[in-house]
């Protein structure tokens, strides 16, 4: 792997992730074409099964990612080792992706209009660098505003947790 001065050290090689990608699209492949033999993959006196389609649809999925797995496996050339993502680019997408997934996690418990408040208000600040009342106010604003369009006015329930249930809801 080569090192990049401005990014870092790489974290893993493209030759790795296509590896780890082909062998995930094998697992999906198979799933598929486990659940869908269940449902039936042949035809019947009215036509093909429930699972017909969907059925060769993971055979051709798993046939593919076999043959880039057994590419991957044969290569020797130096080049599919550079680096698949560098240190401080993957620090930028974790930066964003493990608040999504405390956000997403906090939703259970806390309901979307809140978690929501919170996400918003925390990435104004932290990332965004806004002053905390701003990032507050419209944090706060944007979850009444979705409040009211979905509780309200589209009469759609969304997760609520216990500030909803102070107000009735």
């Amino acid at each position: 792997m080569t090192d990049d001065t401005d990014n870092g050290r790489g974290i893993v090689s493209n030759h790795t992730m296509e590896i780890a990608t082909a062998i995930a699209i094998m697992i999906a492949g198979a799933l598929v074409m486990s659940s869908n033999y269940e449902l039936g993959m042949g035809w019947d006196s009215n036509g093909p099964q429930s699972g017909y389609f969907p059925f060769y649809i993971g055979v051709i999925l798993f046939i593919s990612a076999t043959g880039i797995l057994i590419t991957e496996l044969l290569k020797k050339d130096a080049a599919d080792r550079d680096a698949f993502v560098h240190h401080r680019p993957m620090m930028r997408v974790l930066q964003i992706v493990i608040p999504t997934i405390i956000y997403v996690v906090a939703i259970i418990y806390i309901g979307i209009y809140v978690a929501t408040a919170v996400f918003i208000t925390t990435f104004m600040i932290w990332l965004g660098k806004y002053r905390w009342y701003v990032a507050v106010a419209f944090g706060v604003g944007i979850a009444v505003a979705l409040f009211l369009t979905f509780e309200v006015w589209f009469l759609v329930p969304l997760p609520k947790g216990p500030v909803e249930a102070l107000f009735g809801y």
